[in-house]
């Protein structure tokens, strides 16, 4: 599994799994972070944190393959410059 940070500023993860545990860390801005250990499982959990959001975004894989990603990014929304929500992601 791959967590890729398209939000425009670093970002904190966490991801788990009941057979591989848990894994923390950063990632800076545009770039990515491989996790193998957690390919080919069942009920992944992945949470990413920005100073953006009003809280953590999380999603939950229901099944993971070698190759699939989890994406967060950074949406502007048109007309409203000052505003931005974090959008996330699975691939």
């Amino acid at each position: 599994m791959r967590l890729v940070n398209e939000s425009g500023q670093q970002v904190e993860y966490w991801v788990s799994s009941t057979q591989s545990g848990a894994e923390c860390g950063t990632i800076d801005v545009d770039g990515y972070v491989d996790l193998p250990e957690f390919d080919n499982q069942a009920d992944v959990y992945v949470g990413f944190d920005t100073p953006a959001t009003d809280g953590v975004f999380t999603i939950n894989c229901t099944n993971t393959g070698t190759g699939q990603q989890v994406e967060m990014a950074l949406l502007a929304e048109a007309g409203d410059a000052d505003s931005a929500s974090a959008k996330g992601k699975k691939s």
